[in-house]
């Protein structure tokens, strides 16, 4: 037997249904096990789209009702909105923010701050749009402390517009036509996720537009069962309907995966079973809408709001912290999370959705005031960096400054030219020359992405051993090819790397020598026919008369965090220290074909300092005074590149390929 009971913290004239809070239940633990673990259940990101779905369908009804009864008040509206939304989000802020403060990075406690500013105007979508770091070397998303607050912009823009929307034109007489209008808006909605993702991936993801479909399905159930609809179906109808729904929802969570083209029309299956599930179970009892009624699926249900909001903090600070998250760590985050949600639903959530004050009370108590003060405090972070004592905060900079110094990466140093996007400026720069007699002008181009640039001091100590100087460009996460990229890159990526093309072969006519590095494993593993495109390139660059010199991958250390001793500064019982290891097959493997096509490629030599970064057949982060040698994973600091080249030249000389008589 269906149940419904009457709650104030929604419309009296509603109903509160036990299965749509179970549905809830079942939306926030596919996200939080998403979170923790994306191999759990490599669709679990679409209960945030479950989510849409019921907000469209609760929201519309309680809208559609009061307009039916002519008392839809607006104002009264949007208080209802504060205060089912704001205090607990507000909570979660202010808490994630006093941490990002002590614990993150001065750079990254900012952004943290300024993403909590753009959210308390329910703009966290439009702040992560558009300034999200995306470049190669940028802060991960996994460890951005309010990066789900994009969800809450979202459907708060979205009730900006649909209330007004509602009230001018859902009206006696043309309510078909607005159903088959906002259905119309709704289906261009998913396609345009797919039309758009390619090219702007970012927004596809982030904002109204693609996402307004969701929202629009979960109202178009609301205004359908109000209309009497649903009375129409059997049990047997019901039941189909139901499982069906449900078939469509499961199957998403395991076969989807962050690597589809998603949102768009791969969104509609789980927001359509979600759909189905609710239309459903409005009328009648089910079996599915039975299961999703039982206490413990309702309970994790009613608080599925502050299980969202509590849950991303929490592991965002973790894996800044220590990394990947371990059964023990997950066990322990479960838990807390589950313990904040109970005391911030009890505490918070009930006793301002309970509250009788006015509008303009509410609005004042519960969203301007503390807003305010969290302005205050953003602005504190993102201006006066911290509220430490000057002595601590100086020992600290001092500590902060030094690490930094001993590990800069390649891109940091004015005479490496590694752009994002290369300008005709970049093939002029003088300062992109590197060794010995820098007056003349140079026959030797180094080409590449960012694993080019790191070897640019191990070539600049050959180059003024063996007395030449070299040019560099490299492109950020494109590969060295003359052909067609976009099977090799990012979609964001391959508009900057088609461009810079244009401004790469001017520069490869006019080189006699051309040294190229590059990720080859990353390349190889978006498509197999990278090393096919790749070899393609140095042949049309041979036939020209080009000498090529191509350099192997490094050792990747899989594990090192960049990041770790500067975040040991903070972070309690940090241990950075990381063991040595083989080199990986994967790399060992694509050296190897390297180098077996520059024996058999006339005019094409090949190089790496695999044997140098691993003594011994292991490899290690560190160099034998314990300085590192590495940036980040796959990525030599600059210093130790400079170092790497000194040694090479102690034990065996200017190697072969880079001697003077072939670059001269």
């Amino acid at each position: 037997m269906k149940q419904y009971i009457t709650t104030n913290s929604v419309n009296q004239a509603s109903n509160y249904r036990l299965d749509i809070d179970g549905l809830r239940a079942i939306a926030v633990l596919s996200v939080i096990l998403f979170h923790i673990k994306k191999a759990l259940l490599p669709g679990g990101f679409i209960g945030v789209d479950v989510f849409f779905v019921i907000s469209g369908f609760l929201i519309t009804s309680h809208i559609v009702q009061d307009i039916n009864r002519s008392r839809f008040s607006i104002l009264n509206f949007y208080r209802r909105r504060i205060k089912r939304i704001v205090p607990a989000m507000l909570v979660v802020v202010s808490v994630t923010l006093f941490f990002s403060w002590f614990l993150l990075l001065p750079e990254d406690a900012k952004a943290a701050a300024k993403s909590a500013v753009f959210s308390l105007f329910s703009l966290a979508n439009v702040y992560f749009w558009l300034y999200r770091d995306t470049s190669y070397f940028a802060q991960s998303t996994s460890e951005l402390p309010l990066l789900h607050l994009w969800s809450l912009g979202i459907e708060e823009q979205f009730y900006v517009i649909w209330p007004l929307l509602l009230i001018w034109l859902y009206q006696p007489g043309c309510k078909k036509l607005f159903f088959a209008i906002a259905m119309t808006f709704a289906l261009f909605s998913y396609v345009l996720g797919n039309l758009l993702f390619h090219r702007y991936p970012l927004f596809v993801y982030y904002m109204l537009p693609t996402r307004a479909g969701e929202l629009l399905l979960g109202a178009l159930v609301a205004i359908a069962v109000l209309r009497g609809v649903d009375q129409k179906l059997s049990a047997a109808m019901s039941t189909s309907f139901a499982i069906t729904g449900m078939l469509l929802l499961a199957s998403s969570m395991f076969f989807l995966s962050e690597d589809s083209v998603f949102p768009g029309l791969l969104a509609l299956p789980p927001t359509l079973g979600t759909s189905l599930i609710i239309f459903a179970g409005h009328s009648r009892s089910n079996i599915l809408s039975d299961l999703l009624s039982k206490k413990p699926l309702v309970q994790i249900g009613l608080i599925s709001y502050s299980l969202y909001l509590w849950h991303w903090p929490l592991l965002a600070f973790y894996r800044y912290g220590y990394g990947n998250v371990d059964l023990l760590a997950a066990v322990s985050i479960l838990i807390l999370t589950y313990l904040l949600a109970w005391l911030t639903y009890h505490y918070v959530e009930q006793p301002a959705r309970n509250s009788t004050a006015s509008v303009l009370q509410v609005f004042i108590r519960q969203y301007a005031t503390p807003s305010v003060v969290l302005l205050v405090l953003s602005f504190s972070i993102v201006y006066a960096n911290r509220l430490w004592p000057d002595t601590l905060h100086s020992d600290y900079m001092k500590h902060l400054t030094k690490i930094r110094d001993e590990s800069r990466p390649a891109y940091q140093y004015d005479y490496v030219c590694q752009r994002q996007k290369l300008t005709e400026k970049d093939a002029l720069d003088l300062h992109c020359v590197v060794g010995a007699d820098l007056k003349t002008s140079p026959r030797v181009l180094l080409w590449g992405d960012s694993n080019a640039a790191h070897y640019i001091g191990m070539i600049g100590s050959f180059a003024k051993k063996a007395g030449f100087n070299f040019r560099n460009i490299e492109i950020g996460s494109c590969p060295p090819i003359l052909g067609e990229t976009t099977a090799f890159v990012d979609p964001h990526r391959a508009e900057d790397c088609e461009s810079s093309l244009t401004v790469v072969r001017p520069m490869l006519e006019k080189a006699e020598v051309i040294i190229i590095s590059a990720a080859w494993t990353s390349y190889q593993q978006r498509s197999s026919v990278f090393l096919d495109s790749f070899f393609h390139t140095v042949r049309d660059l041979t036939d020209k008369g080009k000498q090529v010199i191509i350099i192997g991958k490094v050792p990747v250390i899989s594990g090192f965090d960049r990041l770790c001793r500067e975040k040991a500064l903070r972070f309690p019982f940090l241990n950075c220290s990381i063991k040595k290891m083989p080199l990986s097959v994967a790399i060992y493997d694509m050296n190897a074909r390297l180098s077996q096509f520059a024996n058999k490629t006339a005019h094409v030599q090949y190089f790496d300092a695999t044997a140098f970064l691993c003594p011994k057949g292991m490899c290690s982060a560190y160099d034998g005074n314990g300085n590192p040698m590495y940036f980040d994973e796959e990525h030599l600091t600059m210093a130790a590149s400079w170092e790497l080249g000194k040694e090479i030249l102690l034990v065996d000389g200017v190697p072969e390929p880079f001697r003077q008589r072939v670059v001269q």
